[in-house]
């Protein structure tokens, strides 16, 4: 029964780390994209918080208690199923997708709350215009595109930056990590609920500076923090042993890695992989990127206890490498996406691959696209 619950679980968790950053991707006002964005991040450390302070054993944590843990989890669903008719569908999708325009007319409305939607229309028509060529695509033929090959790479490299740092590591093991450091084992299990509510109150410091600092640059500061953080965890662990308060260094190096990991790499992978794709490909791109974080989270979960094994001490040492390397990644390859519409972002790439030999001359595509941003300029003027 468990086997069957988790695996019925796990497919739901797939469609939702898929399909709810990508929703919200979508029906967001361009100014508030990031920032909506990020509160899917602060409902799943809102409930890894929930779900640790449950299961000490003064709640339900105890041979008892535990079913009826595991049963709670019905709540969230039961939850969902009642809000979910009431949202509208993505106007994106019935317009771009379905060429129903009343009816995504009618969901941008409802969003908005306000009858002017005529800018957001617009958006879409570009877009639409300028994907023309890239209608929806399966996992394969996106696989094969050399035309989005590079933002898919990108998608590709976010996700694993956010799972090779290391912080599922500290997630899985984070109690025996911090007994390693010294703590007893009853303060290990309330720092490991500490490192919960850390997660939790750094989402919602970064929910603001999503649309004002930018995807790209909080990025390069969380992955930044945490390889400082992993060389500190690194430092603590290897001379614990020798200087009494050395321990005191681990636990504080534990909690600003975490810290540093929300304010970027936690909630920033699934939101710009959204970003990056206009709507034909964006579905099958996201499959690919929630297939890849997936598995990179299997591996850090089944290798980790042996690395921590064999490396003892050194354990973050590999984390600390890694962490480099995505940080270099990001600074020469990832766009920034702040303020810009799916179509300026996706014409990033096209641009280009298109015109390498002639660097002021136009494709008719983008020029169609320049002249519609033109008259949406005048617009708002």
């Amino acid at each position: 029964m468990l086997f069957i619950g988790r695996f019925v679980i796990g497919i739901n968790c797939g469609l939702n780390t898929s399909l709810v950053p990508m929703y919200i991707s979508e029906i967001a006002p361009l100014n508030l994209r990031g920032g909506l964005g990020t509160v899917n991040q602060l409902a799943v450390t809102l409930g890894l918080l929930i779900s640790q302070i449950l299961g000490i054993e003064q709640i339900l944590g105890t041979d008892d208690g535990w079913p009826v843990l595991l049963g709670l989890t019905i709540l969230a669903p039961f939850l969902q199923l009642i809000l979910l008719p009431v949202c509208p569908e993505s106007p994106r999708y019935l317009l771009m997708n379905k060429m129903w325009e009343e009816e995504a007319r009618k969901a941008l409305r409802k969003l908005r709350a306000s009858n002017q939607i005529e800018v957001d229309i617009e958006e879409m028509r570009v877009e639409q215009i300028a994907q023309q060529s890239e209608s929806n695509m399966t996992m394969s033929e996106l696989l094969c595109s050399s035309t989005l090959r590079q933002p898919l790479i990108i998608g590709v490299v976010m996700q694993l930056s956010q799972q090779f740092s290391g912080i599922n590591a500290v997630f899985y093991y984070s109690t025996g990590l911090f007994e390693s450091s010294g703590l007893a084992t009853e303060t290990a299990k309330f720092m490991t609920i500490g490192i919960g509510a850390i997660m939790v109150t750094m989402t919602i410091i970064s929910i603001p500076l999503m649309d004002r600092t930018g995807r790209r640059t909080l990025h390069l500061y969380g992955l930044g923090g945490m390889f400082i953080f992993s060389i500190f965890i690194t430092i603590s662990l290897l001379i614990k042993e020798m200087v009494d308060w050395m321990s005191y260094l681990s636990v504080i190096s534990i909690l600003g890695f975490v810290v540093f990991f929300a304010v970027g790499p936690g909630s920033i992978p699934w939101m710009i992989t959204a970003e990056l794709f206009s709507q034909g490909p964006r579905p099958a791109a996201m499959s690919i990127a929630v297939l890849v974080n997936w598995i990179a989270n299997f591996v850090v979960g089944i290798g980790f206890p042996t690395l921590n094994t064999k490396f003892e001490e050194y354990t973050f040492l590999p984390f600390s490498v890694m962490l480099a390397g995505f940080w270099l990644f990001t600074y020469k390859k990832v766009p920034e996406t702040k303020n810009k519409t799916f179509e300026e972002i996706a014409a990033l790439f096209r641009i280009e691959d298109v015109r390498p030999a002639t660097p002021h001359e136009n494709t008719p595509l983008v020029a169609q696209y320049q002249a519609s941003i033109d008259a949406k300029s005048r617009q708002k003027k």
